[in-house]
């Protein structure tokens, strides 16, 4: 269940009206990896494997399949009770727990935090106006938005403009290692072309976008200071602010088509 009823009071002028009010759902999610607790997110239910599976992979977890994937039920909320072979030994790097808008929350240290950071090399080219179109389809697959008006979405989009996935959750990086998980799944990663996101844009989705190889990364809100500097660095083209026929690109500059007829921050 993504989205609960509850009753509301309106009140509008000197009118009150008691209503029914659609909200989306919160849940705590446990993530255990061979053993040992990973992490602990707050989470709209639903596509829980792509989700564990797009955080790993953010985390440098390269596995082919899960050997084991368990959902079970509390009190509390929903355990992820998985098992992956893989060369690297697993820490619980998030041991500490992240909440549905923070994904860092829960590392340990900053050391290796800004490593790895080389630059993306792809041809692929973008513009404004095609950028809306992607929002547009993307739009139209935001059914739990449409209904409670209380999430997040990421998409990504191939070369082609075909939206390859939509998700949609509480945490924007819930949203997004749905997507990536998905992409894992299904074997569609390297299709993909653009990560479109609905809200601000952070360190840490720029972290995911590179770690998955798309080189062009959109959201409707603004990105963060540090998130232009890491895009910078890895070569990614990063629009922001894209409403109406407007987005206005920060970096990876050489991708955009038409440069000159839209806004350029240097």
């Amino acid at each position: 269940m993504k989205s609960a009823k509850y009753k509301g009071m309106l009140q509008e002028g000197e009118q009150t009206v008691e209503r029914q009010e659609s909200l989306v759902v919160e849940k705590a999610l446990q993530i255990i990896v061979n053993g040992k607790e990973f992490s602990m997110t707050m989470q709209t239910p639903g596509e829980e494997r792509y989700l564990v599976r797009g955080l790993l992979h953010a985390e440098g977890v390269n596995l082919s399949e899960f050997e084991v994937f368990e959902l079970s039920e509390t009190e509390g909320g929903t355990i992820a009770n998985t098992r992956v072979i893989c060369k690297m030994e697993i820490h619980g790097k998030r041991r500490l727990g992240s909440t549905s808008s923070c994904g860092l929350c829960g590392k340990k240290s900053i050391d290796n935090l800004f490593n790895g950071f080389e630059k993306l090399e792809d041809d692929f080219s973008v513009n404004a106006n095609e950028i809306q179109g992607y929002y547009r389809k993307i739009a139209e697959q935001q059914n739990l938005f449409q209904t409670t008006g209380g999430c997040h979405a990421a998409s990504a989009v191939d070369k082609d403009g075909n939206v390859l996935c939509v998700f949609e959750d509480i945490g924007r990086h819930n949203a997004v290692d749905k997507v990536v998980g998905w992409l894992l799944e299904n074997d569609h990663l390297e299709e993909a072309k653009v990560l479109t996101v609905s809200g601000r844009i952070s360190f840490e989705i720029i972290q995911k976008c590179h770690r998955a190889g798309i080189p062009v990364l959109t959201a409707i809100s603004a990105p963060s200071s540090l998130a232009v500097e890491m895009a910078e660095k890895a070569n990614i083209t990063l629009a922001a602010f894209c409403r109406g026929d407007r987005a206005t690109f920060y970096s990876g500059f050489s991708r955009v088509n038409n440069i000159k007829e839209l806004d350029l921050i240097g």
